[in-house]
């Protein structure tokens, strides 16, 4: 009877013991602390005035997208190399965030602010941007308000000779990266211009729930 009674007792703490382990481990396995890949700041300010002309042909305002998370390149259409490719990763980080979370998604915008007026006309943007994606938006700005804009994102744009063989006549010499502006409109997250799709996503998964 003794002996009955001791095993019915041990028997009786195995159900709470593998109920507390398996509580350990979906919790442990359920929330694990996401690690942003890119700059998300504390401090938040607003980002000040953006507006001008979609590729479009649009009026645009900045102000006008407050309750989206806002993605801002500020680049060119004749830039060889790194505006192409920061496009193609913006785009797939909206491509994924489509298919993943489709409600974040749409509440999410996207913007190719050209530092270049010279050249990138509404028509030249019209013809550049559906290749990486139907939902990025050009915007072109006034020259005369273009260096406060710049200003307020801490962007260098600046004119650089091509070589000869090149047909752009010249370049632009410019800091690169996407900036996020919050439901707010403050600069809320920075990623470098090189951040692959998956970890802007990723980023933005989790920013699109604060």
């Amino acid at each position: 009877g003794a002996e009955r009674m001791k095993y019915r007792n041990r028997l009786g703490w195995f159900p709470l013991a593998l109920f507390l382990v398996f509580l350990l481990i979906f919790l442990g396995g359920c929330t694990p602390a996401h690690t942003f890949t890119g700059l998300v700041f504390d401090d938040l300010q607003p980002v000040g005035e953006l507006a001008g002309t979609t590729h479009r042909g649009t009026p645009f305002d900045l102000a006008e997208l407050k309750g989206k998370l806002v993605l801002v390149f500020l680049g060119y259409t004749f830039c060889p190399d790194v505006c192409p490719t920061t496009l193609l990763e913006v785009a797939g980080a909206m491509n994924a965030l489509a298919q993943d979370d489709p409600k974040g998604g749409a509440s999410l915008a996207a913007l190719f602010v050209t530092i270049d007026p010279e050249r990138d006309t509404v028509e030249r943007l019209a013809e550049y941007l559906p290749a990486f994606h139907a939902d990025i938006t050009g915007v072109v700005v006034e020259p005369s308000a273009l260096e406060q804009v710049k200003s307020n994102f801490g962007v260098y744009a600046a004119k650089s000779e091509a070589g000869p063989s090149s047909a752009a006549g010249y370049l632009m010499d410019h800091t690169a990266g996407v900036y996020v502006i919050d439901r707010q409109g403050n600069l809320l997250a920075l990623f470098s211009h090189d951040t692959p799709a998956s970890a802007m996503a990723a980023d933005l998964k989790v920013l699109l729930k604060r």
